[in-house]
């Protein structure tokens, strides 16, 4: 390892046997390099920090270590000597201390090209690149061409190395690395033998920070090393990354409340009040929670992801997975206890609603606005089952509003009461619903541009102009955009039912208004 620097570069992995998982991929390149069939394109795709980029510079090495290639003696190098075989320890590893392995980790051997693909995009450094490629290596046996990012490269600039990458000179190997696998070209896919890195599970970089934390003399309690992980996301240099921060931050000496103020994250308990407060259909204690959270500091956006990810889990729970969680033995028991009030319909429209929050978030200049809705919605708002309408475009009544919800509402002595059936004034209420919603849900809005409604034995009926439109009003996430909107007008528990008039010309221009938003 080198010395000094920022501890993911100072423990970037120096041989196979220290890359952090991955060993399906590991086990098949030494397997390549030990009998001497090294492909001539490898193609890296997975999550940023899980090891590409270390994995194709150990493969360089080891192809080219003098200990896995005892006949050869390099060209130009004026060497009379081959590799001593005896210098290895483990077959198809690099042996870390023959002339090669050396110049690998002082940074200077010549036969390593790596290519950052995100700042060399066209096609002239493509052209730049094939016109050196037939130029016999330097020390080594290969010249090996790391490119990082290749989904960056323009189209122009792919074409001009699928040729090269099909049939590179015996001396050349490509290996690409790509976040995004998905923008490559099939062409390009198919001339390589193509790898998935997957992310690092949480027990593995846990073990990996306790190493490095021994190791470099920094104290860390258990708590904190699992929440780095935590957070880590399956990425090791970002966990390595966060716990270098932490260094910095509390010195040798850190505990996870430290990590806690670095990181932004959210007490665990705080969550789990935030949800119950939804479940017991009291918004303004969810409200208060999240200002605490604010006003302390606090990352809201980073308190959404927490939530939405606690949610998550509650629905594991629900459908019996919970298996899949990496929760303590009490923690799972307030999850337990929680999703026995609740259905999987609720949980999941919570999820959505949540979801819509987290994509506003950057839109108010109010951090807490997005959050706080989104608490309103989820304590308030009857729950609606997620499936497709029914072939006659019936929707069931909706459900019964939290009593515990007005009553907290009335403790700030404020009345609030439903607007009973009979009481709507649908030619004030109609109007209102429809401009709110182009603010808010503009796609639903333009939706509801040709429409109008009336009440009918305590059922809203909306009058659309075509049969397509009933269709898409009809699907839950519109439906439910319609029962929020009436709730936050203050009509509840009405059920809502669509109706197909007499076509319009109008609607060609809606339905146009609604593909130019969507």
């Amino acid at each position: 390892m080198s010395q000094g620097g920022a501890l993911y570069r100072k423990w970037r992995p120096q041989k196979f046997a220290d890359l952090v998982g991955q060993s399906h991929v590991k086990q098949t390149v030494i397997n390549a390099v030990m009998s001497g069939r090294i492909a001539h394109a490898y193609l890296f795709a997975g999550p940023r920090g899980t090891g590409k980029t270390s994995l194709a510079r150990i493969l360089a090495k080891a192809a080219n270590c003098e200990a896995n290639n005892p006949s050869f003696a390099p060209l130009n190098s004026g060497a009379t000597e081959v590799g001593d075989h005896s210098k290895k320890s483990v077959p198809g590893e690099p042996c870390n201390k023959c002339r090669n392995c050396l110049a690998f980790m002082q940074g200077n051997f010549v036969d390593l090209i790596e290519i950052d693909a995100a700042s060399h995009t066209g096609v002239d450094d493509v052209r730049d690149l094939i016109e050196k490629i037939n130029l016999v290596p330097s020390l080594g046996r290969y010249k090996v061409y790391i490119i990082d990012e290749v989904h960056m490269l323009s189209k122009p600039a792919f074409n001009a190395l699928l040729k090269t990458l099909e049939e590179p000179p015996a001396h050349v190997i490509f290996v690409l690395a790509t976040t995004e696998v998905h923008k490559l070209l099939p062409t390009v896919i198919s001339r390589c033998q193509y790898f998935d890195f997957h992310y690092l599970s949480r027990a593995e970089i846990t073990e990996q920070l306790r190493k490095v934390a021994t190791q470099e003399g920094i104290t860390v309690t258990p708590a904190g090393i699992d929440l780095i992980a935590a957070n880590a996301e399956g990425s090791l240099r970002d966990a390595l990354s966060m716990l270098d921060q932490a260094a910095g931050f509390g010195g040798n000496q850190i505990d996870r409340d430290d990590l806690a103020k670095l990181l932004g994250v959210v007490d665990n308990r705080v969550i789990q009040q935030l949800t119950q407060a939804v479940i017991d259909g009291q918004p303004m204690t969810g409200i208060d929670l999240i200002n605490d959270v604010y006003f302390k500091g606090y990352d809201l956006n980073q308190l959404s992801k927490q939530w939405m990810n606690y949610l998550r889990e509650l629905l594991m729970v629900k459908l019996g997975n919970s298996n899949l969680l990496d929760r303590s033995a009490d923690d799972k028991k307030i999850m337990a206890e929680q999703v026995n009030t609740l259905s999987v319909n609720q949980l999941i429209n919570w999820l959505q609603r949540l979801v819509e929050s987290t994509n506003t978030y950057k839109l108010t200049h109010l951090p807490q606005l997005s959050l706080e809705m989104a608490v309103l919605r989820c304590a308030t708002v009857p729950e609606v089952a997620v499936k497709p309408a029914s072939a006659e475009g019936a929707i069931p009544p909706s459900g019964v509003y939290s009593a515990t919800f007005v009553a907290s509402i009335g403790q700030a002595d404020t009345k609030v009461s439903p607007v009973a059936k009979s009481d709507i004034n649908i030619a004030e209420v109609w109007p209102q619903l429809c401009a709110k919603l182009e603010l808010t849900n503009p796609a639903t809005g333009a939706l509801l541009k040709s429409s109008s409604a009336v009440v009918e034995d305590g059922r809203l009926i909306v009058e659309l102009p075509s049969d397509f439109l009933k269709n898409v009003m009809s699907k839950a996430a519109n439906h439910q955009v319609i029962l929020t909107g009436l709730a936050e007008l203050g009509v509840a528990g009405m059920a809502v039912e669509y109706l197909v008039v007499k076509e319009t010309a109008g609607i060609v221009a809606a339905v146009g208004q609604v593909f130019d938003i969507m």
